[in-house]
């Protein structure tokens, strides 16, 4: 008989939802930036998919516990890395949205900087994975989901901070000071992206650093809030 607890379901069931709608809308928006001819909506529909993806490790997770009753076996923190490896990819699109709409002259020197700090994180994260999180295991296997959460004390934890605060100086306050200096609708859409820029950064630090709890709802709706709120702010 499943044992899975009411939290464990609710934990599974949000991630499952993150997974599905990530891949849904990133897909939605790579199909309206081909009808469009939008550019930047192909690349909105690859950060949505990759910051859907960074819920795997959970999805798959909450799927074997369903089939077998037992959490997946976590060798070498393997729940955590089918998650965070989609983190660096995530950021480093963001960022070169937030340069190319910010007009930006020397993005690709900006980019660049992120996808060797992305490649480094990618590399400490396989290397030192039980450094890098701290898992919360059942006791009894089953009962829950594995947690897992970013060592905040560790090089990953330090890069991660920086990938946020990025995002969040970039996209975020950056475009909310082009909102003000703008007029009418090219201001609501300005303000849409900084205020969905603020909502991935937010949410996805709270999910990151604290553990599964029944507000997990909240911090997983605003998650995908946040991909519309750019979605509008881009579309046109």
């Amino acid at each position: 008989m499943l044992m899975l607890s009411v939290l464990g379901w609710i934990d599974g069931l949000t991630a499952t939802g993150v997974v599905l709608f990530g891949l849904i809308f990133g897909l939605f928006f790579i199909y309206k930036s081909k009808k469009s001819n939008v550019n930047l909506l192909m690349f909105l529909g690859l950060v949505t998919i990759f910051a859907g993806l960074m819920y795997l490790g959970v999805f798959l997770d909450f799927l074997i516990v369903l089939a077998t009753e037992n959490n997946i076996v976590n060798v070498h923190g393997i729940v955590a890395l089918l998650s965070y490896i989609w983190l660096a990819p995530a950021i480093i699109t963001a960022i070169y949205i937030g340069t190319r709409l910010l007009g930006l002259t020397k993005k690709w020197y900006l980019v660049s900087i992120f996808i060797i700090l992305g490649i480094i994180f990618d590399i400490i994260i396989f290397l030192e994975p039980f450094s890098a999180f701290d898992f919360g295991t059942p006791a009894v296997s089953g009962d829950a989901l594995i947690d897992y959460n970013v060592n905040t004390l560790s090089i990953a934890g330090i890069l991660m901070a920086i990938f946020l605060l990025s995002v969040t100086i970039l996209l975020g306050v950056g475009f909310l000071i082009k909102s003000i200096q703008a007029s009418d609708v090219l201001r609501r859409k300005l303000f849409l992206i900084s205020m969905g820029s603020f909502c991935f950064c937010i949410f996805g630090l709270i999910e990151g650093l604290t553990a599964p709890d029944v507000y997990v709802i909240i911090v997983r709706i605003g998650y995908l809030i946040s991909f519309w709120l750019l979605y509008f702010g881009l579309k046109d």
